[in-house]
């Protein structure tokens, strides 16, 4: 058996078959991917936590946040300024951002202005704005589409290009096995913009007309190194994706909080929790929101138009269960007649279409076991149809 020595030490087998060690390859970035993954969930749950105690702060001094948000939305540095010397939150890059990321009610252009800023601490701001977001396993349009979904893009070349730097580095580092590089996937996600303002923008298109798949295709040749151009088929779907349904940016008087409620609706109480699934029992976080007598949920706190579930508080009731053994302060909606909750969902690939659940209950985690009580004491407020008039949480 020959035996190949390296500087470390290190021998190899030279006669172990090429394909085995490509197997072993592949496993390894597998398993480095999933690594990632749990980080990024388990930073996800602290960031949760975090959020949790600036909402009990919140509710005892309510008063100093309105007129904070007030502040940052006719001035984003001076309300974040005030909200520091406040000691509503730290003045560190993580809190910075997280108030910009978890806040409701923040104008969207005040915090895309905000997010663009070039001294350093901005900077810093921006970079775990983004890293909040989770692109794992999403194409690079869908993501693209949730990222400028959460603030508004400002007019300033230099804003937009850190800004997009800022999204293609988060994406590589949730996606590394399908760009060569941050940088190909910045290039990727500015010529995204362009083609979306080519096909769909008529003032504002080329001279020639608008793009074509191939004139995009020649456009991406022509800054990407060709062995780092992207695959033929992640393109062809990039093109299509624009070209069937155009790149919307939010208009900053969007009302985030109750888009597919009536207006004189009552929220009794909002928030993440993470949501086990019916027939696969993985855990997925949600935002939830009580209102009208019903449960419903999302994706996204800003995908409020949407809604991955409906649960009407009818002929339900809510107790607290023993813990996963993943997720701690858990709770469920079970039942009282009959051996299903009475649910609905979208139909998958049927837009407008919604089918019956099929949870014989529904089990969530909460973050704290606080918050475990609040919702519990939510839900049943919820159920009874006894709408306070301003939100519990």
């Amino acid at each position: 058996m020959t035996l190949n020595g390296f500087g470390n030490g290190t021998v190899v087998d030279s006669h172990i078959p090429i394909d085995c060690i490509r197997r072993r390859k592949e496993q390894l970035k597998k398993e480095i991917q999933e690594i990632r993954e749990k980080i990024a969930q388990c930073e996800i749950e602290m960031s949760m936590i975090q959020t949790h105690s600036n909402d009990d702060r919140r509710n005892t001094n309510a008063k100093q946040w309105s007129v904070a948000k007030r502040k940052f939305n006719d001035n984003a540095k001076e309300g974040i300024r005030w909200l520091t010397d406040n000691s509503l939150i730290q003045n560190t890059p993580e809190h910075t951002a997280a108030f910009l990321f978890n806040e409701t009610g923040l104008s969207k252009r005040a915090i895309g202005d905000y997010l663009g800023e070039k001294d350093n601490f901005h900077i810093e701001v921006l970079k775990r704005f983004a890293h909040m977001h989770d692109f794992f396993s999403m194409e690079i349009v869908d993501a693209l589409r949730r990222y400028l979904f959460t603030f508004i893009l400002p007019g300033e070349a230099q804003k937009i290009d850190r800004i997009m730097e800022a999204f293609a580095q988060r994406y590589y580092e949730c996606n590394p096995h399908i760009y060569a590089t941050a940088e190909v996937c910045y290039i990727v996600s500015f010529a995204i913009i362009m083609l979306n303002t080519s096909l769909h923008n008529k003032s504002a298109r080329l001279g020639g007309g608008p793009f074509t798949y191939e004139k995009f295709v020649n456009s991406l040749s022509e800054t990407i190194a060709r062995h780092q151009i992207p695959d033929q088929n992640i393109i062809k779907n990039i093109y299509d994706s624009i070209k069937n349904n155009e790149l919307k940016f939010p208009d900053d008087d969007i009302n985030l909080t109750m888009p597919v409620f009536g207006s004189d609706s009552t929220i009794i109480k909002e928030g993440w929790l993470w949501k086990q699934g019916g027939r696969v029992r993985n855990w997925k976080r949600r935002w939830f929101i009580i209102t009208d007598g019903c449960l419903f949920y999302f994706e996204s706190r800003t995908e409020v138009d949407s809604p991955r579930g409906v649960i009407p508080l009818v002929d339900v009731a809510v107790r607290e269960i023993e813990d996963d053994r993943t997720k701690p302060f858990c709770f469920e909606l079970f039942p009282l007649t009959g051996d299903k909750v009475k649910a609905s969902k979208p139909a998958p690939g049927e837009v407008g279409k919604w089918i019956e659940g099929h949870h014989t209950v529904y089990r969530m985690s909460a973050l704290s076991e606080d918050d475990r009580k609040d919702w519990i004491r939510a839900l049943r407020i919820g159920s009874q149809n006894q709408l306070p008039k301003q939100r519990l949480s």
